[in-house]
């Protein structure tokens, strides 16, 4: 009767310890899965964060080189009418200009009559 109540007692006791084991495997399982579905949410809320960050470097980006092409713009018809403006001021180098293109007009012409084009 002995040997039956310690056999009994060992059999609750590998129970027990199944239970125990299939408990702890229970909690690790649900631990990881917690685990990996927080990591998970926190990589989409970093994600989404950086998103919005290129968005807005992207817009500071677009932005600063909309200005430069104007300033550009600008820079070049600045200049450009200041060499108008001093080249249609300058009486001499209109003559010299004007004269220059009659002479290219009339060798034109010329070339033209003289080879019979």
């Amino acid at each position: 009767q002995e040997m039956k109540r310690q056999e009994e007692l060992a059999q609750r006791q590998a129970q027990l310890k199944r239970k125990n084991i299939e408990y702890e495997a229970e909690l690790r399982q649900k631990t990881e899965l917690k685990r990996v579905e927080e990591e998970t949410k926190g990589r989409i809320r970093q994600e989404r964060d950086n998103h919005d960050l290129r968005l807005e470097q992207a817009k500071l980006e677009a932005s600063e080189q909309r200005q430069t092409v104007l300033e550009g713009i600008k820079l070049a018809g600045s200049t450009l009418g200041e060499g108008a403006r001093a080249f249609l001021s300058d009486k001499e180098k209109m003559a010299a200009a004007v004269a220059t293109l009659s002479a290219i007009a009339l060798g034109v012409y010329s070339a033209k009559v003289g080879t019979g084009v």
